[in-house]
């Protein structure tokens, strides 16, 4: 971890400076060398650890906060919950508790990172536009999750891989006219990741795609459970016979949908997913799907947290995990035909 007088020689002046910002003892200095100095401990993201009785080292908690829109059920979701034990089991070693909560819009997220006793923060869900902005207004070290790649530090995943192997896989067993669904109107982040590897494998193979093929589905469950009955009954007219869903969840839920209108899966129309959770191996036929770690995200947040609270630097700002394609029966192959 960085010290004071490293930053005091950084800057030219003395430790006690430093230390007088730190305390809140800059009321003789000038707004200039408090800025100066302030800058510093932003840019080196220094935590100014406080003692206890027992002369150790005082550990703040670290948030964790999800923006998921007017999404229901958030903290049980399952990729949720997998991706908190990776970071709650991290922390541990460091000796770190974490807090963990929701927010339905970006803006929130400054709100609640105001908080002084925070030590740092994980964030999911925050808009690749907001990120930038909310490190330069809050001087806290912060990790963002699925939030693309800037000039901030983000744990990804090789989402476009995974989408265009997908894809390519249905091409393999025959499929030219495939659906996408997800569940923003206009994809962003790790979603848009996903739909630009649908497309550049149905480009790459010379598959005609429209805007037409492309679904969204709303977090109301009335209005997507429609959207997907509709679909159902104009499956065979419109040929299709395959079906992207950007989530297991959405692909399990669809496969209901689909049942309930008589069509059968694969036999009728074959349904793939994205994460290989638990709703896949739940499913009424097992979910083909591509899989991540959401407790490897939470690992490796963590990590990069942790570095930057004592002011490591880090090589890499983004970093994209792996993904695995995982085959099971919810895909019939039409190639034969």
């Amino acid at each position: 971890m960085i010290t004071i007088k490293e930053i005091a020689e950084q800057l030219g002046v003395s430790a006690t400076t430093v230390s007088n910002v730190l305390n809140g003892r800059a009321g003789k200095m000038s707004a200039q060398t408090r800025q100066r100095v302030e800058e510093a401990l932003l840019r080196n993201h220094y935590v100014h650890e406080k003692k206890n009785e027992a002369g150790e080292h005082e550990k703040k908690p670290v948030a964790v906060y999800f923006c998921m829109g007017d999404k229901k059920h958030v903290l049980t979701d399952p990729f949720c919950g997998e991706f908190l034990e990776g970071i709650d089991r991290e922390l541990r070693k460091y000796g770190r508790d974490m807090i963990c909560g929701t927010v339905r819009r970006n803006e929130e997220f400054e709100e609640r990172l105001k908080n002084g006793y925070l030590e740092g923060a994980i964030l999911l869900g925050c808009e690749p536009e907001y990120c930038g902005e909310l490190v330069r207004r809050i001087q806290k070290p912060i990790v963002f999750v699925d939030s693309g790649e800037g000039n901030y530090y983000n744990i990804g995943l090789d989402d476009e891989g995974g989408a265009y192997e997908m894809t390519s896989y249905l091409i393999q067993q025959g499929h030219e006219k495939i659906a996408f669904f997800c569940d923003q109107k206009h994809p962003i982040a790790s979603n848009q990741k996903r739909w630009t590897g649908f497309l550049r494998a149905m480009g790459e193979h010379n598959k005609k795609v429209t805007d037409q093929d492309y679904y969204y589905l709303p977090f109301a469950d009335p209005l997507r459970h429609e959207i997907l009955r509709q679909f159902a009954k104009k499956v065979k007219e419109e040929k299709y016979t395959a079906a992207f869903f950007i989530s297991d969840f959405l692909a399990n839920e669809g496969i209901n949908v689909f049942c309930s209108q008589g069509l059968q899966v694969p036999e009728d129309i074959s349904v793939t997913g994205f994460d290989d959770n638990i709703y896949a191996r739940l499913s009424r036929v097992r979910l083909t799907t591509i899989r991540q770690s959401p407790e490897e995200k939470g690992t490796v947040a963590v990590k990069f947290l942790i570095r930057r609270i004592y002011g490591q630097e880090i090589p890499v700002k983004n970093v994209q995990l792996p993904t695995e394609l995982i085959v099971r029966e919810s895909v019939k192959n039409i190639g034969s035909k």
